[in-house]
């Protein structure tokens, strides 16, 4: 079996790992946006009927939503000139509050597109605010996609197997 033959059985965190990381793709532009399937809604065979369809940390709408975060966060602490104080149940409960906030934004800003959900029989366009509700409502959804978010191969695309360099080693089956 051919090193190219072998790549194209490899999901892609393999195909990294196996014959590298080509350094042509951190000046490359990007083509198009990698989206990911969160299954929310099952069936009762374990079918996934509704989920959101999510881009990766590295895309335009996380880091936007991450850095007027931090910006805020920034702001917020000038203007108070001292930090939460922890110590007190008041405080860690503000700061509590915080990160949960944030980690929904986040969560939010990720969604670019759902399949599945319905508005009087009739397929609903994306919603925001209807997917903000969710997290509220069904607060394991929120975790689902951040923990998507959190696995790297779901928005890694590699060259075809048949483009990418030949390793010194053969690869062994």
């Amino acid at each position: 079996m051919t090193t190219a033959q072998n790549a194209s059985a490899l999901n892609t965190a393999q195909t990294i790992a196996s014959v590298g990381f080509d350094i042509s793709n951190f000046t490359a532009p990007d083509v198009a946006q990698i989206t990911h399937k969160v299954d929310l809604v099952h069936d009762e065979d374990g079918n996934a009927i509704a989920g959101y369809i999510i881009v990766g940390k590295n895309s335009r709408e996380y880091q936007n939503e991450n850095h007027a975060i931090r910006a805020e966060g920034y702001q917020k602490s000038a203007i108070r000139k001292t930090t939460i104080d922890v110590k007190t149940e008041e405080g860690a409960s503000k700061l509590v509050d915080t990160i949960d906030s944030n980690s929904s934004r986040l969560a939010t800003a990720v969604v670019v597109g759902w399949w599945g959900f319905t508005s009087g029989g009739v397929e609903a366009p994306l919603d925001k605010a209807m997917v903000r509700a969710s997290y509220v409502k069904y607060p394991t959804w929120e975790d689902k996609v951040s923990n998507a978010l959190e696995v790297d191969a779901n928005f890694l695309k590699v060259s075809s197997p048949a483009s990418l360099p030949t390793p010194t080693a053969s690869l062994t089956e």
